[in-house]
């Protein structure tokens, strides 16, 4: 069965690319694709949200102490309130 499928430039160029690249054509590449999707939607479910479909991937990593996970952002604050506050006690 013939489809036909517009495309914007972007898309299209993204398409010839990753054609020339793999040695595969472009319709190759779109029944993959869609395969790929299909298999996806059917695993996840098509209510199903982005937390379902991770769910058995969530909270199985320990980052450590909390402590090690500060951001930058507050170690800089802390050491320009101890700058600040050295400065006021001399």
């Amino acid at each position: 069965m013939a489809l036909t499928v517009r495309l914007n430039a972007k898309t299209e160029r993204a398409l010839d690319q990753l054609a020339r690249w793999r040695g595969q054509t472009r319709s190759d590449l779109v029944r993959e694709a869609l395969d790929h999707y299909s298999v996806t939607q059917t695993a996840v479910g098509e209510g199903d949200s982005a937390l379902a479909a991770w769910a058995d991937v969530i909270g199985i990593i320990d980052s450590g102490p909390p402590a090690v996970a500060r951001t930058s952002g507050e170690r800089f604050t802390d050491v320009v309130r101890k700058k600040t506050r050295d400065r006021r006690a001399r």
